[in-house]
């Protein structure tokens, strides 16, 4: 969290910068309020976008997907607690790291950094909503005019006049009828314009961002150029002299300034805004600073945001998903027991958000420390994790530190797999990655194996009989990246026979995860063959045309192999065409070919589409009425430029015309110039042309 929160510090700080730099010199008011709200906005949303890990400068750590761990178990009741006096005793410096009576024991400078942050949020966010209710508490409780839409509030004493939702807050007394009729239209500006919300968005902000100068700048940004717009605004009304209007700004002096949440008619800034009311205005070709701001934002994004490394197995990626990510070798623990499993949950030092799970055997602890204090560890191939703690009951806490097994770490180098950090064998042994299992992998023809495979096909628990049960189902030519999206999908050798008796008898892994993923198996394909022979049987029995219409439009194309049948039907599923959307053109007449139907589907063309230039005596194709569809020709479109004296009028000039924007009303008004051909295609060249 507090790293999120200095992230978007930065790309205020960055933005706000950008704006003193290149545009706040700058007239176009409208479009520097514009860029300052999306700028406070995406401050907020950009840290949370992940980006490709090609366009970050951070790197990656796994670039796997682990699957989630199991929650926390319940308690374990106390007769199943082993027996503490086969403990072993406690020694001086696990006392001395496990003093449950020391309270700053947990406390680490981050956890003390967070809590200071939200103190402050508090603190901010009260202030924030007393003004609030002060501003609504002054709007409703006092009288009111009504003028229009608006309300006015009269005042009493020194205040200045200010504006907040709909209602203007002024004291009439103080001045004359020309400076309070001005003063009530600026009001009125910032009304209409909304000015209030932006302001609210801003001290929203700055609850969150209250540690932050460059917030506080930023806020005050804002509000300079919303008084600058107004003042712009003003000056263009036809009831006010430039002159009168900058001298009552110079007249008013209030001392008293309204709360923070309003629009003001104040002199904080009057120097500022008489030398923009004066300055001139901006040429439009200054509009190129603008464009900076994306590439800005896109460089804060490829230093500052999470990466996602896709990987090889189908777009799984690593980042937030990865349990292990951010655990270090040395932390915290806290455990619970429930029958023959111990869950602990790990927090690292110095990262208190960095907490994982993990459940172990109740038996891979030769011994628990209970109710004192003492050591025990558990130990796997990749190295062994020492505990120091105790058990109170059904609960114990203490500290963890893992030692990396040199004897497995020599292992992995003779069997080849590369590019091996220290926090890779802390991984290795939360998920248990043993040195049999790579042997096997090996044997079974592996001989190139990495981290980035081991990891996930140990995590998703790629065994060598799922393995095997899918090469005996025919699958063959398995690598380790494939297995991967495979086991993850629960691509099992079931599922691959079902496919396989359903008539396709080969079959790619790829083919497989497209299948799974979209909840296409054996029994579906069966279905589908057996109703689209079906189909072809009543087709056959009405006419042979018959038959040839429904083998482009329903049957599978069986003459271009399995692979491209299988795709087409995948298509026919995400597309959602189905046997009935395509009998119902059939049923019309309509010669309509396998791929048009995708474009059918997409384009929204339907039965009803095509009857209507079929009622009209317009004889069109599958290709036209896709191209009817796209350019939004309609059968009153034939009629429209019927009446105009067309009498060859092609389909292929309607859809000329239409595509070049010669429509009707333009070829009337330049038969009304004098210009008067019998050929459409004449003015479609004056369209295109240019030439009236």
């Amino acid at each position: 969290m507090i790293f999120y929160v200095l992230n978007v510090a930065l790309i205020l700080a960055g933005c706000l910068v950008f704006y003193k730099l290149l545009l706040q010199k700058e007239t176009f008011f409208p479009l520097n309020r514009f860029v300052l709200l999306i700028c406070l906005t995406l401050s907020f949303g950009l840290p949370l976008v992940p980006v490709p890990q090609q366009w970050s400068f951070r790197k990656s750590k796994i670039e796997t997907l682990f699957p989630e761990k199991t929650p926390l178990s319940a308690l374990k009741t106390e007769k199943n607690l082993p027996n503490a006096d086969k403990a072993p005793l406690d020694t001086n410096s696990a006392k001395e790291r496990t003093d449950d009576n020391t309270f700053f024991k947990d406390i680490s400078p981050l956890k003390t950094m967070q809590w200071i942050y939200w103190l402050g949020v508090v603190v901010f966010g009260i202030n924030f909503l007393f003004q609030l209710g002060v501003l609504l508490y002054r709007a409703y409780s006092r009288p009111m005019i009504r003028d229009g839409r608006f309300r006015i509030i009269e005042l009493s004493g020194d205040q200045a006049p200010c504006s907040f939702g709909n209602t203007i807050f002024i004291n009439p007394e103080k001045y004359d009828w020309d400076t309070y009729n001005q003063i009530i239209i600026h009001e009125k500006i910032h009304i209409q314009q909304g000015h209030s919300y932006d302001i609210l968005l801003v001290e929203f902000a700055l609850v969150f961002q209250w540690f932050n100068p460059f917030a506080w700048m930023y806020r005050k940004a804002m509000e300079d150029n919303l008084e600058f717009l107004t003042d712009n605004e003003m000056l263009a009304h036809s009831d006010i002299e430039p002159e009168s209007y900058q001298m009552n700004l110079v007249k008013v002096s209030v001392p008293h300034f309204p709360v923070s949440l309003t629009t003001n008619y104040n002199q904080s800034i009057l120097k500022k805004r008489l030398v923009m009311m004066n300055a001139k205005k901006s040429n439009v070709n200054s509009t190129w600073k603008y464009l900076f701001i994306l590439p800005l934002l896109m460089v804060f994004m490829a230093f500052l945001n999470e990466p996602v490394a896709y990987a090889k197995n189908g777009g799984q990626f690593s980042g937030k998903n990865n349990p292990f990510e951010t655990m270090e070798s040395e932390g915290d623990w806290f455990a619970t027991i429930k029958g023959d499993k111990v869950n602990v949950n790990f927090t690292s030092d110095g990262d208190n958000d960095s907490k994982n799970t993990q459940t172990f055997s109740l038996k891979d602890f030769k011994s628990l420390p209970a109710n004192t204090e003492g050591t025990f560890s558990v130990s796997r191939d990749a190295g062994s994790m020492v505990f120091t703690g105790k058990f109170e009951g059904n609960t114990g806490r203490g500290r963890y530190k893992f030692n990396t097994n040199a004897e497995f770490k020599n292992f992995m180098d003779k069997e080849g797999v590369a590019g091996l950090k220290e926090k890779d064998f802390l991984v290795f042994f939360l998920i248990n990655v043993k040195k049999d299992y790579v042997r096997t992998l090996k044997d079974m023809g592996y001989k190139q194996i990495s981290k980035e495979e081991l990891i996930p096909l140990v995590a998703l628990n790629v065994n060598t009989e799922y393995i095997k049960a899918l090469k005996a189902a025919g699958i063959e030519g398995l690598t380790l990246q494939q297995l991967i999206p495979l086991k993850a999908l629960n691509v099992d050798a079931q599922f691959v026979e079902g496919v396989k008796s359903s008539g396709y008898k080969k079959i790619t892994t790829d083919r497989l995860v497209t299948l799974k993923a979209n909840g296409i198996n054996g029994e579906y394909l069966k279905n589908v063959k057996e109703a689209e022979a079906e189909n072809r049987k009543v087709a056959e029995v009405e006419t042979k045309a018959t038959v040839n219409k429904l083998k482009e439009t329903k049957k599978i194309k069986v003459s271009t192999g399995e692979d491209d049948e299988l795709g087409n039907l995948i298509a026919r599923k995400v597309m959602n065409v189905t046997p009935e959307y395509a009998q119902s053109f059939i049923n019309m007449g309509l010669k309509v070919s396998d791929d048009n139907l995708f474009a059918f589907r997409s384009l929204g063309v339907t039965p009803e589409f095509f009857e209507s230039f079929k009622a009209a005596g317009i004889k069109v194709t599958d290709e036209q009425l896709i191209s009817f569809r796209s350019l939004g020709i309609t059968a009153s479109d034939f009629s429209d430029f019927k009446k105009l004296g067309f009498k060859n009028l092609s389909i292929d000039d309607v859809i000329s015309a239409r595509a070049t924007g010669t429509s009707p009303s333009f070829i009337n008004s330049m038969k009304k110039k004098g210009h008067n051909y019998d050929s459409i295609e004449d003015y479609i060249k004056m369209k295109v042309l240019s030439i009236e």
